[in-house]
C-alpha cells in the first residue's frame, strides 16, 4: 500500500526553487532560445593524440572493472577520430569555427557519440572526451552536468536523428552555460 503525504506550500516552494534550472531550460527549448554559444574562449589544446591517450587509460579503467568489451575504445580507422578531433579544433579565415570551450567540448560529444570512431564504446567514449575536454579547461561543473544528466544526454544524441543535430548540441550549451 502506498502511503499518501501531503504537500504543502513549504515544499512545493521549495521543489520550484530546487528545479528552477531545469524550468528555465525547458522553456528555451520550447521558445527555441537554447544556448547558440559558449561563454568561455580559452585557449585550449587539443589533439587526437592526446585524447586518445586519455581514452585508453579510460579503457584500461573499464578493463580494471571487468567492464570494457575486447573492442571498447579500438579506433575503426585513425582517420575518423583524427578528423573528428581536427574538425572541433579548425580555423577557416583565421577564426575558430568553434570559439569557446563549451562548442568545442558539445561538437566533440555528439561528433563521437554520432560518427563512431570507435568499433565499441562510441557513447562512453564521447561522454568520456567531453567531460574530459571541460575539466581539462577547468570549466567541468559536476553540478551543472551530473552523472545521471551526462548519460541522459548521451543517449539523447546516440537516438537523435541527424537534421536534430542543431538543436542537441544547443541544449548541450545551454546546460553548460545558462546559470
Amino acid at each position: 500500500m502506498v502511503k499518501k503525504q501531503k504537500t504543502n506550500d513549504k515544499d512545493t516552494s521549495e521543489l520550484i526553487r530546487l528545479f528552477s534550472d531545469t524550468w528555465l531550460v525547458l522553456d528555451a527549448y520550447d521558445k527555441e532560445t537554447l544556448a547558440t554559444k559558449g561563454k568561455t574562449k580559452k585557449a585550449i589544446k587539443l589533439t587526437a593524440s592526446g585524447l586518445a591517450g586519455a581514452v585508453e587509460k579510460f579503457a584500461k579503467y573499464l578493463a580494471k572493472k571487468e567492464e570494457k568489451g575486447g573492442m571498447f575504445g579500438v579506433e575503426r580507422g585513425k582517420d575518423i577520430f583524427e578528423g573528428i578531433v581536427g574538425g572541433v579544433m579548425q580555423s577557416f579565415g583565421g577564426k575558430e569555427v568553434y570559439p569557446t570551450v563549451e562548442e568545442k567540448a558539445a561538437n566533440l560529444f555528439y561528433f563521437i557519440v554520432k560518427n563512431h570512431p570507435f568499433v565499441d564504446g562510441n557513447k562512453r567514449g564521447g561522454a568520456f572526451s567531453f567531460v574530459w575536454l571541460l575539466h581539462k579547461a577547468g570549466i567541468l561543473d559536476i553540478k551543472r552536468i551530473p552523472p545521471s544528466t551526462l548519460t541522459a544526454l548521451t543517449l539523447l544524441v546516440a537516438e537523435s536523428g541527424s537534421k536534430e543535430k542543431d538543436k542537441i548540441i544547443q541544449l548541450v550549451l545551454t546546460l553548460l552555460v545558462k546559470k
